[in-house]
């Protein structure tokens, strides 16, 4: 066996540890004892290469368990004001989401920073990244709902508490390079609004940025009916459909392959900076950028141990992302249908014929579609028996409204007119996508929950 292949394997065991764990509770006890037998076993077969490789890999996957460990508190300080009304002073440490009538703050306390709040408040006055607040109400712990594990999903960004119907003053505003970067993210959404009407403005907030708090109830209940609620979850699905249509198009200009490559490395950096470098876009674009290394580099075959390779970094700094962030498992796998399943399509379709990129827009979305779709199957529990026709219809315009979503919102920073020039055909693409999930939503047997 190669080295290379051993290398994989060793990760592949590293990443099955860590689902382990993060499924089953297994106490660190158990796994050191057994990993204290595994020694002994392999100096019994010290000589034995095939025993040691397998010892190794078994090492590995208890490394990757007891690692998942280190990140899961044995101890909440915080746990003792459960069901406590109090007022607390602490720091916003991520970017608010902000709703219709409601504003969602992470906050930090002093007295334990590593245990985070979930604070809902009015929507109203708005607070930042880096403020300073008084939070007042009750300290409650997440419980589980609809077969949904809502505290482990927010334990994976340190989150183990909530606080609803908070009052919240601020104290002291915030500052810092953070705060600038999501400053600039709320200017980028604001050209974009500036530029487009209600609800193409929305709808291209959510693809681009995730942000679906200007998108209505309606719009929000067709997406879930026709099968295209995963276009508004910022992931490594938009964001590397975006980079490979943006290849393409750099490579139509006959420029060198090194420049292409690092001009898109350049447009997606810039990507990631105007939407406020939050974690979830960063790991999604280096899912991307894993892709198009390994195809600049022309090491197809390697393109799964460069993927496993960016997947295993990410998990190391924080492992609880692989079965709780379905942001994560989305890029992994929509890299992965890029990868895999798009050049056995482009050869299914070799006969017909290219005009304007459009077909390899098709290959490059639909492929992603088809890996993310067990996933979406499973995270979102019903079926819509019409999202494969309304999938094709809407999805090869994705890298189009992404490219010429990004321009609006840079180009909004120099000049409003050069914006709104390029807003037109963009509001065409998102009115016709729009249309058509609108359309397709209102047959009754669009969609059946299980």
């Amino acid at each position: 066996m190669s080295k290379s292949r051993i290398f994989l394997f060793l990760m592949l065991c590293f990443i099955g540890g860590v689902a382990l764990r993060s499924l089953v509770f297994i106490g660190s006890f158990y796994l050191w004892f057994l990993f204290g037998v595994l020694t002994i076993a392999v100096f019994s077969f010290s000589r034995n290469r095939t025993a040691l490789l397998y010892a190794a890999l078994i090492a590995v996957t208890i490394a990757g368990a007891l690692w998942y460990g280190r990140f899961v508190p044995e101890h909440l300080a915080l746990e003792r004001f459960v069901g406590q009304e109090a007022a607390r002073e602490g720091s916003i440490v991520k970017d608010p989401e902000f709703k219709n009538t409601t504003q969602r703050l992470v906050v930090s306390f002093p007295e334990a920073p590593s245990e985070r709040v979930l604070v809902v408040a009015r929507r109203y006055p708005e607070f930042g990244y880096g403020d300073i607040v008084r939070v007042s109400g009750t300290l409650e712990k997440p419980e589980p709902f609809d077969g949904f594990n809502y505290s482990a999903y927010l334990a994976k960004d340190s989150v183990y508490f909530t606080v609803s119907f908070a009052n919240v003053a601020l104290v002291k505003e915030g500052s810092g390079f953070a705060r600038g970067l999501f400053a600039l993210k709320r200017k980028f959404e604001e050209n974009i609004n500036a530029a487009l009407s209600s609800p193409q403005s929305a709808f291209a907030n959510g693809v681009l940025l995730g942000d679906t708090s200007g998108i209505s109830k309606e719009l929000n209940d067709a997406f879930i009916a026709t099968g295209m609620s995963h276009i508004t979850a910022l992931s490594g699905y938009n964001i590397t459909v975006m980079l490979i249509f943006t290849h393409l198009l750099l490579a139509q200009l006959l420029l060198p392959r090194t420049v292409v490559f690092w001009a898109s490395v350049g447009i997606v950096a810039a990507f990631v900076v105007m939407t406020g470098a939050s974690p979830s876009v960063v790991r999604a674009a280096l899912m991307g950028l894993a892709l198009l290394l390994a195809r600049h580099l022309g090491r197809e075959g390697s393109v799964l141990h460069i993927l496993v390779f960016a997947a295993c970094a990410m998990i190391v700094v924080n492992p609880r992302i692989l079965a709780f962030d379905v942001g994560f498992q989305l890029s992994f796998l929509a890299v992965l249908g890029l990868a895999y399943i798009a050049p056995w399509l482009e050869a299914k379709l070799k006969r017909i014929p290219e005009a304007f990129k459009l077909k390899e827009s098709f290959v490059a979305t639909v492929s992603a579609q088809a890996a993310v779709l067990p996933l979406l199957l499973y995270q979102f529990h019903q079926v819509s028996l019409i999202a494969p026709l309304t999938n094709v219809l809407v999805l090869p315009l994705m890298p189009f409204v992404m490219l010429f979503g990004f321009a609006v919102g840079a180009l909004g920073f120099v000049s409003y007119h050069a914006a709104l020039a390029v807003a037109y055909p963009l509001w065409l693409a998102l009115s016709y996508q729009l249309g058509v999930i609108h359309y397709f939503s209102q047959f009754s047997y669009a969609q059946i929950a299980f």
